[in-house]
């Protein structure tokens, strides 16, 4: 049930992050903006989350997770729901960092839940579980594009159903037992190797039997792996995060405008494009969630040098299917964010939430200024070089990562 539930707060989660850029040609003829600020309003949404991210973790930690997501949802739906046709570009940039906060708070709530609950297993759970985001953004652009054609459905309608999906995640949060689960999960049957005593079960730690001797050092080095933490792991962590959710948000903000005006290519397209970004996220998480060694953080910094190429290649050079870009763009990025996520909480055994939301909520700091300083390029020397230079903070995020992946494995 906790799998189930965490999926779907990802779900409505995914919504969120496409829900402005799926709108971003709407709110520009709406309120006539320029690159800078359409950037500036995608930065807010990231501010908000990062600053709900690193807000929740600590209390996470230390207080009751129920209130906490009740809370974060309750503010998402109040401000989507309020937003309106004379809603202004002030208001709305104050909206949108509210809609990120709720957001940024459910999140690191859902990603503490399950490293709690599944422990070492939580890097392939996570996985799956951010898949659900990955396929709601890669859904949402195209059903969008539908219901404005076939219902004239304006950008703050949108928003409006988009926040009343949270209602069924407050009552559904009522319905969690986060201890029993992780109880249940603990006292589960286990295939490990045990001595027969008669009885067809192991031995207690301090039974007497012929591996008495290795019990201990177990025991020990059990101990030790569960307080051990390395801060040094946790900033290249962080480095690679702010990278990552950096790129993301502002291919999220500004591609579907960059297909119709540069590519000169119908809104249907543009749709797809960023749609099929997401769908190759969700089909990497999904199949690294199946395989039965999921990718760590080492595949993560190759796939990324490899999305930095493509990107460049994006922005500078015309393409008459740029669909299948971004396909391999987000199918090359798509295990890199939830892989971090699930290293930061093992890294910092002693205070997982407060890892999580750290490397999270750095993530989101990197979605307010990567954005915003695309758009202000664009706005100087057009948004093609912007969208080119995207490549280079995915060389810094395979440079974060892959250096997480040769100190954690020493």
């Amino acid at each position: 049930m906790l799998t189930g539930f965490a999926t779907a707060s990802f779900l409505a989660f995914g919504i969120l992050l496409v829900l402005f850029g799926a709108n971003a040609s709407e709110i520009i003829a709406a309120l006539s903006l320029d690159y800078a600020e359409l950037g500036l309003l995608g930065s807010m949404l990231s501010l908000g989350l990062g600053i709900g991210v690193v807000s929740a973790g600590p209390l996470v930690d230390r207080g009751p997770w129920r209130p906490i997501f009740v809370a974060s949802c309750g503010v998402v739906v109040l401000a989507t729901t309020t937003l309106g046709p004379t809603t202004s570009y002030a208001e709305l940039l104050v909206h949108m960092a509210a809609i990120g906060l709720g957001a940024g708070f459910y999140e690191t709530v859902v990603n503490a839940m399950v490293i709690e609950v599944f422990g070492a297993s939580a890097r392939k759970r996570l996985l799956v579980v951010h898949s659900a985001a990955a396929l709601a953004a890669c859904t949402a652009p195209l059903v969008l594009g539908w219901a404005r054609e076939a219902f004239d459905v304006r950008w703050y309608e949108s928003f409006r159903v988009a926040g009343l999906l949270h209602v069924p995640l407050i009552l559904a949060a009522f319905r969690i037992d986060v201890a029993a689960a992780a109880h249940a999960l603990a006292h589960a049957p286990t295939h490990a190797p045990a001595a027969d005593h008669g009885h067809g079960k192991a031995p207690a730690y301090g039974e007497a039997d012929g591996n008495a001797a290795a019990w201990p050092e177990a025991r020990a080095a059990a101990d030790a792996a569960k307080t051990a933490n390395d801060r040094i792991v946790l900033a290249a962590i962080c480095v690679a995060t702010f990278c990552y959710v950096g790129v993301e948000s502002a291919l999220t903000v500004f591609v579907v405008d960059f297909v119709s005006t540069h590519l000169d290519l119908d809104a249907l397209r543009a749709a797809r494009t960023i749609s099929a970004f997401w769908g190759g996220l969700f089909v990497g998480r999904v199949a690294s969630g199946l395989v039965r060694r999921s990718p760590g953080a080492g595949t993560a910094a190759t796939l990324s040098v490899a999305a930095a190429a493509a990107v460049v290649g994006f922005g500078l050079v015309p393409m008459a299917r740029p669909e299948l870009v971004m396909a391999a763009v987000g199918l090359a990025l798509s295990s890199a964010f939830p892989v971090l996520i699930g290293l930061a909480g093992r890294v910092m055994a002693s205070a997982p939430a407060t890892a999580v939301g750290l490397a999270g909520g750095l993530g989101s700091l990197g979605g307010f200024v990567v954005p915003w300083l695309t758009g202000g390029l664009a706005s100087v020397a057009g948004l093609p070089l912007a969208i080119a230079t995207l490549g280079g903070w995915l060389l810094l995020l395979a440079a974060g990562a892959g250096f997480a992946r040769l100190r954690h494995a020493g």
